[in-house]
């Protein structure tokens, strides 16, 4: 089975040294434009970004990272994975990057990996983009998918079984968007065989503190995306973050849950670009 990957544009593997180790991720090659840097959720990675980023590469600088323990950065028992880990490999690279004027939007974990951030280094950001992650230390929409994902096997027999246990968490996801992923998210095996690309280690010590008090220090424009059929954001949740965030706005984006990016993409994209048009005039 072919294996080529859906791009149209093509960026950079790039490395940056953060958080006392050497990460990888993409560049879409627009160094003179604001930078966007986004960042994947749990068990994905940075290339999960891929059409989305696309979308974005002519008018922004879009970076995308590799989380520790994810796609090709480092993994395996040497490596931390704490919450604390997380903010300090984020804080790092944009430091030595040198990104201003900050444009920073993360997906699930991902997504409080980029508020955390927020609240502590709130004079970095020109925006913030919140996407389908509460601040709960408990969500049983979130606990039900963890227990999912420890029982499951690290390794699949062909490409079609991973596009398909991808089609069970993104129904509405096309099928290029799902083969794209089951790429990216696994490398081959003995008898084309699959295999995730994200250490398991990072499931049984991923840390999940309550953050609420955090949402309030955040003082840059934010932007909270929710996927309408969601179970891990809920309406009422979604709500309250927005009363909590300051100068914070609340998109629901239709026919899409938990990865709405890649269930309804023109509209998670359009939401994103008309809330960056805003940051850019000063709203």
């Amino acid at each position: 089975m072919d294996e080529n990957i859906f791009r149209t544009g093509t960026p950079q593997d790039k490395w940056v040294f953060a958080g006392g180790l050497n990460l990888h991720y993409l560049d879409w090659n627009n160094e003179e434009k604001q930078p966007v840097l986004l960042l994947h959720g749990l068990q994905d990675c940075a290339s999960r970004w891929d059409f989305f980023a696309e979308k974005m590469a002519s008018d922004y600088r879009v970076l995308a990272l590799d989380h520790r323990g994810h796609g090709d950065s480092p993994k395996g028992g040497h490596v931390s994975y704490t919450l604390r880990d997380y903010i300090t490999e984020l804080a790092e690279m944009i430091d030595s990057l040198e990104l201003k004027n900050l444009i920073l939007i993360g997906h699930s974990a991902g997504a409080k990996n980029a508020y955390m951030y927020a609240s502590l280094h709130p004079e970095r950001l020109a925006g913030l983009v919140i996407v389908d992650m509460d601040p709960d230390s408990a969500n049983p929409g979130s606990a039900s998918m963890f227990e999912q994902y420890k029982k499951e096997s690290d390794i699949w027999n062909n490409l079609d079984e991973v596009i398909e246990r991808l089609r069970a968490m993104a129904p509405n996801a096309s099928n290029k968007t799902l083969r794209h992923h089951a790429i990216v998210l696994t490398k081959g095996g003995q008898g084309g065989s699959r295999e995730w690309k994200r250490d398991r280690g990072v499931l049984d010590r991923y840390e999940r503190p309550d953050a609420w008090a955090a949402l309030e220090t955040i003082g840059c424009p934010t932007l909270l995306i929710r996927g309408s059929q969601s179970p891990l954001l809920t309406e009422d949740i979604a709500v309250r973050m927005r009363e909590s965030i300051s100068n914070c706005y609340l998109e629901e984006i239709p026919n899409s849950g938990h990865w709405c990016h890649d269930e309804n993409p023109g509209a998670f994209h359009g939401t994103v670009l008309r809330f960056l048009e805003k940051i850019n005039k000063g709203f």
